[in-house]
């Protein structure tokens, strides 16, 4: 998984004021969705305000942090017919953006299968002006905070809180535990990414802030063969005051670690999967995530602790690629501690090595000018909602990026801009991503939210492969709130770029 900090899901929010001119009435029943556009930043910490958000700290340059500012220039929200084209009447050009940067959006105005887009037109970071375009498909409009790239100059910051203390860990963060008999290996773990480890059983590394926020996961091994450690032997979540600093410490206190009801349990991938070191085994404790043990290519089996009372639920997470059709995949399954076995496999795809960009697209929506031919990828009955991703240079040599959230397309209209005409000289990136779960709101904004790399998009103003150049923002909390609930139910995201 990408495990970029991922800073505001909105869609729990109240979002106060309302931007944009309609020329056109609405109909009163049609729902509402307020935009919150937002530029993140870094910034000195003693030049940042009292109230201002910090998402977290510099990682070039820890005396920085990042924050926002509310953007209220320098963009456009375009509402798109089904073929692309742009409804001039409905658009909310840059200069009716209200001062608090929230752009109310009438889904009463998008028509069926229409768009709605948020247009960055940037002559910052390259010679030419650049369009960026972060759009999203009428059913799945929502309230949001999006980020755009230019700086603001004269507005206010963002509001919020300080996120560092849920973000930040410390380098000297430990923990001590009782010694077991036969025990060659301890693993700790703070959180699902994070997985650190010694072989005797004081001063064990935690990723932790200090002082520490949650319980930590500790578990023992009695024999690790070439780094892989497959035999659990004891099991703990230790409280937060165990966690110590080990460069000041006064005494340490030693945890006590279980062995009770440990349950053997197997796993096996079709024959197309290659599994990474992403895989592993989860659990639930008191609504936060953990890595309880990693899965290895070569070792169909792990244990869990079946009646352990301080976990609600197990899961499998798998991530790999599928070596017949080039497509990343994560996978989460939960385990049914009645079933001792775990099968994983991917609905049916093929390389996007043919996918390209075509002119007059008769069988789309409307017959669009320009759509992403995917015919042949995979299959739309699949999956639940797709990501489009491409940068292409137009015949005046500008880039131009665009980002769609639609239902699956065997082809994907592009949407029109309002500050260029599209008229594709080269295709220099083109991804794809499918997410395959019962599309509920959560499953809706974690896919979004993955495909932003806040950090990057901060500190340097740009993104990398599989990641916007506009979109979705949400802070850590929010981020640990939409990963627990997609994990409560069976998921499958598969993304593939050329």
């Amino acid at each position: 998984m990408n495990k970029a900090l991922l800073p505001s899901l909105v869609a729990t929010l109240v979002l106060s004021g309302c931007g944009g001119g309609d020329s056109s009435p609405s109909t009163p029943s049609t729902p509402k969705y307020n935009w919150q556009i937002i530029q993140l930043h870094t910034l000195k910490e003693s030049d940042v305000k009292s109230g201002c958000i910090i998402y977290g700290t510099s990682e070039s340059d820890p005396s920085r942090v990042i924050t926002a500012s509310v953007a209220n220039a320098g963009y456009n929200v375009l509402f798109h017919n089904a073929d692309g084209s742009i409804i001039d009447e409905h658009t909310i050009p840059a200069i009716d953006v209200p001062s608090s940067g929230i752009v109310t959006i009438d889904s009463g105005l998008v028509p069926d299968d229409g768009y709605v887009s948020l247009e960055e037109v940037d002559s910052n970071l390259s010679g030419n002006p650049d369009v960026y375009m972060f759009s999203v498909e009428k059913d799945l409009l929502s309230h949001k905070v999006l980020n755009v790239r230019s700086a603001q100059t004269g507005s206010e910051c963002y509001k919020g809180k300080d996120y560092r203390s849920i973000s930040d860990t410390a380098d000297s963060a430990a923990l001590t535990v009782l010694q077991e008999s036969g025990v060659s290996y301890y693993q700790t773990s703070y959180s699902a990414d994070a997985v650190s480890g010694r072989e005797i059983a004081s001063h064990i590394p935690v990723l932790s802030p200090l002082p520490a926020a949650r319980d930590t996961l500790v578990t023992a091994f009695y024999t690790s063969n070439n780094d892989q450690h497959t035999d659990l032997a004891y099991y703990g979540f230790i409280e937060p005051s165990f966690v110590y600093d080990t460069e000041d410490y006064d005494e340490i206190v030693a945890a006590s670690l279980s062995n009770q009801d440990l349950m053997p349990m197997y796993w096996q991938s079709a024959a197309n999967l290659d599994l990474d070191e992403g895989s592993a085994i989860l659990a639930i404790h008191n609504n936060q995530s953990y890595q309880w043990q990693t899965l290895y290519h070569d070792v169909d089996e792990f244990t869990i602790a079946a009646d352990y009372n301080e976990v609600s639920h197990w899961l499998g997470l798998f991530s790999g690629i599928s070596n017949d059709s080039s497509w990343q995949f994560e996978s989460v399954m939960a385990i049914d501690e009645q079933d001792s076995n775990l099968e994983v496999s991917l609905p049916e795809l093929a390389p996007i090595t043919g996918v390209d960009i075509q002119q007059q697209c008769p069988t789309a929506l409307d017959n669009a000018k320009f759509c992403i031919d995917n015919s042949g990828s995979f299959s739309e009955e699949d999956f639940a909602l797709q990501r489009s991703h491409i940068k292409v240079l137009t015949n005046n040599n500008r880039a131009f990026y665009q980002s769609i959230y639609a239902q699956p397309k065997a082809q994907q209209p592009l949407l029109e801009s309002s500050a260029i005409e599209l008229s594709i000289q080269d295709l220099e990136g083109l991804e794809l991503a499918l997410i395959d779960a019962e599309l509920a709101s959560t499953q809706q904004d974690y896919f979004m939210a993955k495909y932003l790399d806040s950090r990057s998009i901060a500190e340097t103003g740009q993104g990398g492969t599989f990641s916007d150049a506009n979109g979705f923002i949400i802070t850590p909390d929010d981020y640990q709130e939409l990963y627990l609930d997609m994990l409560k139910s069976s998921t499958t995201v598969v993304q593939q770029a050329k």
